[in-house]
């Protein structure tokens, strides 16, 4: 059962991950097309990243649920956002 709980804490903290990744992505495209800041469509983005942003935290967090060396093993086998 605790394998089960650790696989989906992980797969849920990449899933949030990935998807302030997808936020910030277009953002970053919205921008270069030429957007405007002022927009409502840029607004919304925003308003998406500030909820995607707040799942990934809390996914961040319910890995305080696993035990410390399993927590140190994850992070250590994540790659570097460079």
């Amino acid at each position: 059962m605790m394998q089960q709980l650790k696989e989906r804490l992980i797969q849920n903290f990449l899933d949030k991950k990935a998807g302030t990744q997808a936020n910030t992505d277009a953002i970053e495209a919205f921008l270069h097309a030429g957007g405007s800041a002022f927009s409502s469509e840029f607004q919304e983005l925003l308003q998406e990243r500030d909820e995607a942003y707040f799942q990934w935290n809390n996914a961040l967090l319910s890995l305080n649920l696993l035990p410390a060396e399993e927590r140190l093993e994850f992070f250590g086998n994540m790659s570097p956002v460079i």
